[in-house]
């Protein structure tokens, strides 16, 4: 980060070493040991969003006071195009001594085939730096391994418009909804017709929308029995042949968004993640929220703890090919800790829950609707399983899905058609 500092380094370790040829008074060894030290500069790939530039930059501010001889040089890339720039940057020998994981899948693919760095160590139990963010270790192993430690985390919460639901005099969105009484509500919340229809709900045409029913219950898209999904999916598909909902085909006609369609204050909820109220928060400096608003926990199946929800988190790792691996495991687990965690509350939804770090998270926000228990709070399951497939098995789960919501399948057939892509497909 701080490139303009190498030359001068250079020209003060020279001007020692000729002055110590004059004079016994200075060790050699040691003058070489502290100019090593001050060389030491960690190679870090990210992508190139404003918000999280910044962050990093702070992040390296902080670790460079704490870690003197160690610097920070940040190598960046479009974010569109960073799966494959990290995936040939280290398949390539590129020098990179850490990076940030984009998503799951490349954490899967990179880190089983040999390309980071196993941080068992750094996951001890006695490591109580890491301690705000140990609950996602066990989800995050690959084969018993630990590769990435994590430092961003979003699960999944419900949204919903006050002043809709004012308007209608119908209750808010209890905090122990179900996905059946959801669809309900949804469909009580839907009225009128055309331009002036207001919708009851709004969600992401993401399979995560329906199969989420089946995480929750502890099920697995892995396994023999596939039921719980159909009827997650069925729910899913409910909603838009009861009219309460957009259908899939709507959607794509109108490239519609959640955030988008949200800030029209004609839909009553919207389910997605908890990276929507950093969203909401700008929307609100910008003047393009004009409704009041509030957040509880994401609906769950009957039976199932409130606060139950999938989890998606955000993973750093250190190349296996690192010059200086332990000082980028340094760099790492610094961001991961809770002073680190407290500069990226400050930009995005950390992954720890230490109550410094909530208590920064909470500070970032003019509007009190943010519920917090909705966002630390919570029972957290995978949504992305970390095994063999996990590509394929969105690609399957995406397309499959979206027959059945398109009328073209049953969700039976679409679950079905799962089970045996998956066994076709899947090696």
């Amino acid at each position: 980060m701080k490139n303009w500092l190498k030359p001068l380094i250079g020209i003060m370790t020279s001007a020692l070493l000729l002055a110590g040829c004059g004079s016994s008074t200075i060790d050699n060894t040691t003058v070489n040991s502290s100019a090593s030290k001050q060389a030491v500069a960690i190679k870090f790939m990210l992508w190139n969003d404003s918000a999280s530039e910044r962050m990093y930059d702070e992040l390296a501010q902080a670790f460079e006071a704490k870690n003197p001889g160690i610097t920070i040089d940040f190598t960046k890339s479009d974010a569109n195009t960073y799966s494959e720039r990290l995936t040939v940057t280290l398949t390539g020998g590129g020098e990179v001594d850490a990076f940030a994981f984009k998503s799951l899948d490349e954490y899967y693919k990179l880190a089983s085939s040999g390309r980071t760095l196993p941080l068992d160590d750094l996951a001890a139990a006695d490591n109580t730096e890491l301690s705000g963010v140990q609950s996602f270790f066990k989800d995050l192993k690959i084969n018993d391994r630990l590769y990435g430690l994590p430092f961003r985390s979003d699960g999944w919460a419900l949204y919903y418009n006050r002043d809709l639901f004012d308007q209608a005099g119908v209750a808010y969105p209890g905090d122990d909804l179900t996905w059946e009484q959801y669809v309900e509500l949804a469909k009580k919340m839907t009225s009128g017709s055309g331009t002036d229809k207001i919708y009851g709900s709004f969600m992401p045409d993401w399979p995560q929308t329906w199969y989420s029913y089946g995480q929750q219950l502890g099920s697995s898209l892995y396994s023999d029995n596939l039921t719980p999904y159909v009827e997650g999916l069925k729910l899913r598909k409910e909603l838009s042949e009861s009219g309460a909902q957009p259908s899939v085909a709507e959607n794509k006609a109108t490239n519609a968004h959640y955030r988008t369609a949200f800030l029209t204050g004609k839909y009553a909820m919207v389910v997605t993640g908890t990276w929507f109220p950093g969203m909401l928060e700008q929307d609100q400096k910008d003047n393009k929220l004009n409704f009041n608003w509030g957040m509880t926990y994401v609906p769950h199946p009957p039976g199932v703890q409130k606060g139950t929800t999938m989890t998606a988190v955000v993973v750093h790792a250190v190349n296996s090919e690192s010059k200086h691996p332990e000082e980028a495991k340094k760099w790492i687990s610094f961001i991961s800790s809770e002073e680190g965690q407290q500069i990226v509350a400050k930009y995005q939804t950390p992954a720890s829950s230490a109550d410094r770090v909530k208590d920064q998270y909470k500070a970032t926000f003019t509007n009190d609707a943010v519920n917090m228990d909705a966002i630390f709070n919570i029972t957290s399951v995978p949504e992305r399983e970390l095994r063999k497939g996990i590509t394929q098995m969105n690609t399957i789960a995406t397309e499959e899905g979206e027959l059945a919501l398109l009328g073209e399948l049953t969700p039976e057939e679409a679950i079905e058609n799962i089970k045996k892509r998956r066994e076709q497909e899947i090696q």
